[in-house]
This record gives C-alpha cells, structure tokens and sequence, in this order.
C-alpha cells in the first residue's frame, strides 16, 4: 500500500528559500504528517530524469502536490505530461493538469465573459492577425485597454495600453510598470507582433493556447484587487492587494501591499457568495476532477448601471499559490488528506464520471 504524499519542486527559480526548497513546502507536508498518517517528501522534477522520476512516484506516491512556478520551467507542456500520466496510474494529482490547462490560463475570462463573475467586451487574440485587425478599433472606442498574455504569472506579460489625445499609444507593463511610448497607434501594433508566440506543433496541453486576452480597464483598481484564496471549494481567506500610488498592478513584484482577512468577515459577504455562486461556472472546465487544491479567484471592482457596486473576475492562479507568509493555511491543505475527505471526494468523482 502506497502511504506517502510527494511536493514536486523544480530546482530553480526565485522562490526558494536560503535551503533550495519554497519556504511553505516543509511546513505544507508538516502539517500533512500531523494530520493524516501519511509519510511526506520533496522531490524535484528534472527533465532528463523524469522517467526515473515517474517510476519512483508510481512505485510510492499515494498523492503529489506540484509545487512548480510554470515561468521557471521551460517544458511545461511536457511537465503537465507527466502529471497526467502520474493521474492515470491512480495517483491523486494536485492540482490536476486538466485543470489547471483550463483555470490557470486568461481565456478563462473570455470563456466567462457572458456569466456574472464576467466582462462581456472580453476577446481573446490567439492570432497576430486578429488582433491587428480588431484591437485598433477597439481601443480607438475605449482609449484604454488591458492586454494579459494567455499564460503567465507575476504581472509579466500584462500591459495596459492607453491611446493618448495626441495620437500617441503609452504601454505598461504591470511586471515593473515600466511605460513604453510610441508615436502612433500602427507603431505600437507593429511593435507588439512580437510578443504573439508561435504555437508548438509537438504540444500537447499548449495546443491553441497561445495569444493575448484583451479586457476592459477596470479604473477602480486603484482601490485594490480583491483576492479570494481557496482550498478546494473553500474560500479560507481574502487578500486586499493594494497597488502603488498611481500605478495598475496590484502584483507583489510591482510594490503593492498585501493584507490577509479572515474569509467570514462581514464587509467579504458579498464577495464569498459570488465565489460560492461562481463554482458551478467553473466547475464543468475542472474536466471531472477535483478543484485545485489551493488556488484564488482574484476581482476588482466596478459599476454597473445603476452606480451599485460589483466585482469581475480579473484572473484565477491555481499552478502555484504561494503562502509564505501566511503558513498557517498549510492547516486548510492537510485537511485534504484526511481519510474520511478523500473518500467523499472519491465518490463525488465516481459519481460525476458516471453522470458524464
């Protein structure tokens, strides 16, 4: 019988602390070990040795937490790969590569744009052509307008485009705001080619996932996002993310200012019940399997017609969350390993497997 639960770290990458590992991962399989009765280890996934790799987890991993930051790896398409493959040998795999190929990438919002956690102006460019087509149009209307990269994290390939009332086009990028400036409209679309990647023909997981999601610029970031961390299907907490005076990424490598409050707050009642609400929209891309296992649904705010207040979806992450400075919630994630958990989540998969 297999009794250990694996965290999958890749070697590098600025999240590691002073010892190789995240901060939060020992103290993640501590809490798993306190829990449960199951045996915990760190491994890291190597490209060239991942069959060595495979073998081991399969021949020992009751479940595997990938803990892998996707900007630090290179083979990401065939990383999630080998996740699936762990999943088929009756691994229980967090979070699900299935998943997360749907949740973690911007196309969520234009699959979305139509439901109330949406923006019905939400498109998505997958190809150079449509967006010179469209996008000049688009911002001529709005003079302003967010561009995200399908696949990213960080705020890096995040900008916010700004036709100016001379003509010119000012870009942000929300990684560093650092600002870009072009004389005209077709100088900044010409420029921006570039940045529209080339598909893989040998992906498997990264098929047609290229390109840009262009959203509405929610001018009330300037009050904060609005941050609802998850464990599975339970909001754990909610994370005021306040940028810099003056700029549009609330990001931490952009210098804003996290605050974590406790999800039962009465001043978050309208936000956890959108959440809640919202599962059932996002559930049918979780293709039969388990929402990621710690994972944020982020919003800013808005009007609607009448002045009242709302929040939109600007972003889900669920590849990997990080909670270092707030390692109390490794508690929320050993829960999930409790024997009496996994086998209501058991059921509840048999059950939608049998249904689809």
């Amino acid at each position: 019988m297999k009794t250990k639960v694996f965290i999958i770290e890749y070697a590098v990458g600025s999240d590691k602390g002073f010892d190789g590992f995240r901060p939060d991962t020992k103290p993640i399989l501590h809490e798993i070990e306190k829990a449960t009765s199951y045996e915990t280890e760190v491994v890291f996934y190597v490209p060239n040795k991942k069959d060595k790799l495979f073998e081991y987890l399969k021949q020992n991993a009751f479940a595997v937490i990938s803990r892998i930051n996707p900007g630090n790896l290179k083979e990401i398409d065939e990383y999630f790969q080998f996740l699936s493959k762990l999943s088929k040998h009756n691994i229980e795999v967090y979070t699900h590569p299935d998943v997360m190929i749907n949740l973690d990438f911007k196309d969520i919002l234009f699959k979305l744009k139509d439901s109330y956690l949406g923006e019905k102006s939400t498109k998505f460019y997958q190809k150079y052509d449509e967006f010179q087509r469209d996008f000049p149009q688009v911002l001529k209307k709005e003079k302003i307008r967010v561009l995200k990269t399908n696949y990213g994290s960080t705020g890096e390939g995040v900008y916010l485009v700004c036709l100016n009332e001379d003509g010119t086009v000012t870009c942000t990028e929300a990684v560093n705001n650092e600002k870009e400036k072009f004389n005209c409209l077709d100088d900044f679309i010409i420029d921006f080619s570039w940045k529209f990647e080339q598909e893989d023909e040998n992906a498997v997981y990264f098929k047609n996932k290229k390109g840009f999601v262009s959203c509405k610029y929610l001018k009330r970031i300037n009050e904060g996002e609005i941050r609802v961390l998850l464990v599975k299907d339970k909001p754990i907490s909610v994370v005021h993310k306040k940028p810099q005076e003056g700029e549009f990424s609330a990001t931490l490598f952009s210098g804003a200012k996290y605050k974590y409050e406790s999800a039962t707050e009465s001043k978050w009642e309208h936000v956890i019940n959108l959440t809640l609400k919202g599962l059932k929209d996002l559930k049918p891309y979780c293709q039969n399997e388990d929402f990621p296992i710690l994972w944020t649904m982020d919003y800013i705010l808005d009007y609607d017609e009448n002045q009242n207040d709302i929040y939109v979806l600007s972003e889900v992450n669920c590849s990997c969350v990080g909670i270092t400075t707030q390692l109390q919630y490794a508690k929320e994630l050993a829960k999930v390993f409790k024997k009496d958990t996994i086998l209501e989540n058991l059921d509840s998969k048999l059950m939608a497997q049998a249904v689809s």
